[in-house]
């Protein structure tokens, strides 16, 4: 690895990685506690998520990735370097070009194995999505896959037709049949998702508590939710957890009005986009 690919590397990816998360998070600002600090309570190392440059105003220095490192293990750049080659796989251009390539042509993608989630890359991803309780994992896999003879590997959630939701940093793909996931605990009341981030930041917020009285459908794209409206029937109560623009609003609406045991919950994270947003912007509140 040289100086400008470890430049390329997210900041942030690299402060989760030492244990730091976001306080606070507008548009492309990160807010975090400074990592050159024990004791500060206010966030004062700003991360610009956009030009990757960060800035520790308590300390009055900052810099790009390598800066960082540098900086934080007090070591050489070759040392820095040395630290952040085990980054280098989860490469912005590696995982853009996965993504291009499935668009093109699908049927050339297979998965090549599936484990419990154990590279660093993707539970540093995870973290700085703030999904951190290790029951949660149990959810989801790591999955590697291949393109067109070339390897990559996701974050992955596999839907009713044994098809897989992908997401990392940089894909957000779907390999197989695209469906919903419903997870049957033989309840009479239900909570619906939008994506599957979504239903995982639920359980984060729950704590350790998986909360096997209510059935849930996760939908991996709205589109899917009339095609499985007919389900919504056997329900005595209906809960959902859609997004705050004019997609979730639509099918809230849709689903509220044919439905009087059906209720909107967005109320919950009515400042935010989604539930993860809203996970992330209030985690430090979660977490004393």
């Amino acid at each position: 690895m040289n100086s400008y690919q470890a430049k390329l590397i997210p900041v942030e990816t690299i402060l989760n990685s030492l244990g730091f998360h976001a306080v606070r998070q507008t548009s492309n600002d990160l807010w975090f506690t400074s990592p050159f600090s024990n004791t500060e309570k206010t966030p004062s190392f700003h991360v610009n998520t956009q030009k990757n440059f960060w800035y520790c105003f308590s300390s009055g220095f900052g810099g790009n990735t390598l800066d960082l490192i540098i900086k934080f293990q007090k070591c050489t750049i070759s040392e820095g370097l040395a630290f952040l080659e085990n980054f280098d796989s989860f490469s912005f251009q590696k995982q853009i070009t996965a993504v291009s390539q499935i668009k093109k042509t699908e049927s050339e993608t297979q998965i090549v194995k599936i484990v419990p989630i154990e590279h660093i890359a993707l539970q540093q991803y995870l973290a700085g999505r703030c999904i951190t309780k290790p029951f949660i994992h149990f959810q989801i896999k790591e999955v590697h896959y291949e393109v067109n003879q070339k390897r990559y590997f996701a974050i992955g959630f596999k839907n009713r037709s044994d098809g897989w939701e992908l997401r990392s940093k940089y894909a957000k793909i779907c390999i197989g049949k695209k469906d919903v996931t419903f997870i049957n605990n033989q309840s009479t009341r239900l909570r619906i998702f939008e994506g599957f981030f979504d239903y995982l930041s639920f359980l984060q917020i729950k704590m350790n508590k998986i909360e096997d009285q209510f059935d849930y459908l996760i939908l991996n794209s709205t589109a899917l939710l009339l095609k499985n409206v007919d389900m919504l029937q056997y329900y005595k109560t209906i809960e959902l957890y859609l997004d705050n623009d004019n997609t979730g609003e639509k099918y809230t609406n849709i689903i509220t009005s044919k439905h009087t045991e059906a209720f909107d919950f967005r109320s919950m994270y009515k400042d935010s986009k989604d539930i993860n947003e809203w996970l992330i912007a209030n985690q430090f509140k979660l977490n004393q």
